[in-house]
């Protein structure tokens, strides 16, 4: 029997997601979609932080200085499966995102060549897609959308595809590490619930993400900087191979480089 070897990220299915999901996935060998659980109304599932309108002063610090763009569904339910939901298709939601991420950041400097061409035939699928399972085809197109151009290749693997039988949201999360031969856990800062034990006791290492990237222009007046915006406000800003950059990992920590041996580099 082979040694666990790799690093597992599991995320649920995210919509345009935001720079520190990216940096997640650069660091993982397997990207686990949750799409076995419940849906949350006012969750990230659906829903992409984007900026305000060209030219507006951004608000006080106490108040929101981004905006969501979110997908309708159909027929949805509070104990309904994300892999299970149902695009709202009698409403144009397609061709309204991309006129809204048009308007916000037409002007941007690299959202014509970088982000347009991908939204745009990014929607055109979108536009297409019917019934069950609808939504969670949309989501993990829109989260590889950028996929190339940063330069990470994740095996996608969906939590409906393992056993999942273990009752404690942690210790099922191990279990997933194990099933897929994962020896380290790499979670987001958001997971409080994670609890060292239960990773423990299946050998697995448990790694949390400490990233933050620099403050980019955002077009807006006034010093504040937007934090946790999609991938397309960073992307419609900066270019590209400064963000593989920014992917990159530290020359510290867990994810650092190892060193040529001897008489090699």
């Amino acid at each position: 029997m082979s040694t666990p070897s790799g690093v597992l990220v599991a995320e649920q299915p995210h919509y345009l997601p935001w720079l520190d999901f990216y940096e997640q996935v650069a660091r993982a060998d397997t990207l686990l979609v949750l799409d076995n659980v419940q849906w949350l109304r006012r969750g990230w599932q659906r829903r992409a932080r984007v900026g305000l309108p060209p030219g507006a002063p951004l608000p006080p610090p106490s108040e929101p200085a981004f905006q969501w763009l979110t997908i309708p569904l159909e027929g949805a339910h509070r104990d309904t499966r994300i892999s299970e939901l149902a695009l709202d298709t009698s409403q144009a939601w397609t061709r309204k995102h991309l006129a809204t991420l048009t308007m916000l950041y037409g002007r941007r400097p690299y959202f014509r060549t970088q982000v347009l061409p991908r939204l745009e035939s990014f929607y055109e699928e979108a536009a297409k897609e019917r019934g069950p399972g609808s939504l969670l085809r949309t989501l993990l197109a829109s989260m590889a959308l950028f996929y190339e151009p940063l330069g990470v290749k994740p095996r996608v693997t969906l939590a409906s595809t393992l056993d999942r039988s273990h009752p404690d949201k942690t210790g099922r999360l191990a279990s997933y590490c194990t099933q897929l031969g994962m020896d380290t856990y790499y979670s987001a800062v958001g997971s409080l619930y994670l609890k060292p034990g239960p990773f423990r006791e299946a050998g697995v290492r448990l790694l949390w993400q400490k990233y933050r990237y620099p403050p980019y222009d955002q077009g807006h007046k006034g010093e504040r900087f937007v934090v946790g915006l999609s991938i397309v406000d960073v992307l419609s800003n900066v270019h590209v191979d400064e963000v593989r950059r920014w992917l990159e990992p530290s020359p510290w920590g867990p994810f650092a480089k190892s060193p040529p041996p001897p008489g090699e580099g």
